[in-house]
């Protein structure tokens, strides 16, 4: 695809959808919903996941092994960066 290789991701983003495939959302719909992006930018993330081996794509949307080492390591980053325990509560202190 063309512009694919300036894509830059945020890694916030990329780490919810790993996290919502790895607590069990695998719809396509219900990922695109639950990571509050519009139908377009999920699927420039997805194509991303796909492309950097972190899922595969299919009737489901699955977490690769990869893509679960990724996946702690994100959230480990995210942690100590927010100083939050959950990195994906949206709660003010």
């Amino acid at each position: 695809m063309s512009g694919e290789e300036d894509f830059l991701p945020d890694f916030y983003v990329l780490a919810r959808i790993l996290a919502l495939v790895r607590n069990g959302v695998r719809k396509r719909r219900s990922l695109a919903l639950m990571s509050g992006l519009n139908y377009r930018s999920f699927q420039r993330y997805l194509d991303y996941l796909v492309e950097k081996g972190l899922v595969r794509d299919g009737a489901e949307i699955t977490l690769t092994p990869k893509g679960a080492e990724i996946l702690d390591r994100l959230e480990d980053l995210i942690k100590e960066i927010s100083s939050r325990e959950n990195p994906f509560d949206t709660k003010r202190r």
